[in-house]
């Protein structure tokens, strides 16, 4: 089938999303980094088509979904989330979350265990109190709208350097390269969320995501590309979660999702029809 969009109805405003209803099971429902939206799932979704459900939401702010006045916090955007699937109707759920997506993940596991199946984190953050105050202050950077296009070029660097950092000069070393069409999508998506472009991240490095993760029961996949630039994060969630189940995958960074969706489409089945069985 093949992918569709629509709308659900919040009390503070619409949810745009995108799914695939083919397959059995409870559906996986995927959450993105900041500031990218439910476009970055697109590949996923037409790899695990037919195996079950999966939806993808655009968060607050970003994509197509309403832009919020309140302030930006973990606790809203959960409560937000969590109204728009149970308007979609869904019951019991997997998550998937992407970097931001991966703290929405965690408080929703921890808030509703009765109704969180599992959770696959995706360079996953994990971050004390003291690193939190530094990346808010480093990544949470305002880029106002320029006439003459410096915000434009703001993103871009953002988007196709800062994020691929660790893109090896090393020709020895596996490298599976990021299409020019994710970079560009990333760059639409950014400039889609204008000059406020980092309320997520206002409400990322806000968040206890280590905390939030103590109280999860559910199972968890720690997923990663290699040369992610949060790597190093999910390494230290390794050392903290010797229950959760880790797949690293060699030569993809921070946009695996984005061009991956094959290669992690058999992990994301494997972990979900596991769960569920148990």
């Amino acid at each position: 089938m093949a992918i569709r969009k629509g709308y659900v109805d919040t009390t503070d405003g619409q949810i745009h999303y995108r799914y695939t209803e083919g397959g059995e099971g409870a559906p996986l429902v995927c959450f993105h980094m900041t500031a990218s939206s439910s476009l970055a799932y697109e590949d996923l979704l037409n790899a695990l088509d037919g195996s079950r459900p999966v939806y993808a939401l655009d968060t607050p702010h970003y994509g197509q979904s309403f832009t919020p006045t309140a302030a930006p916090s973990m606790k809203y955007i959960c409560q937000v989330l969590m109204e728009a699937i149970d308007n979609l109707g869904i019951d019991k759920f997997f998550c998937i979350g992407h970097h931001t997506g991966s703290n929405i993940s965690a408080q929703l596991a921890a808030d509703y265990p009765d109704r969180v199946l599992g959770i696959i984190l995706v360079g996953v953050t994990y971050t004390t109190e003291e690193e939190n105050k530094i990346y808010k202050a480093a990544l949470a950077y305002d880029n106002p709208l320029d006439i003459h296009g410096g915000h434009v070029m703001t993103t871009w660097t953002r988007v196709a350097k800062d994020c691929e950092a660790a893109t090896p000069y090393d020709l020895t070393r596996k490298w599976n390269p990021v299409p020019a069409q994710v970079f560009t999508n990333e760059l639409i998506e950014t400039l889609r969320a204008g000059a406020d472009w980092h309320w997520g991240y206002q409400a990322v490095f806000s968040h206890d995501n280590i905390g939030a993760l103590a109280q999860v029961k559910c199972p968890i996949l720690l997923l990663v590309g290699t040369e992610d630039v949060v790597y190093h994060w999910h390494a230290h969630a390794k050392q903290d979660l010797p229950h959760a189940q880790v797949v690293e995958r060699e030569g993809y960074g921070v946009y695996y999702l984005s061009y991956g969706g094959e290669d992690a489409a058999p992990f994301i089945r494997d972990f979900t029809s596991g769960a569920e069985a148990k």
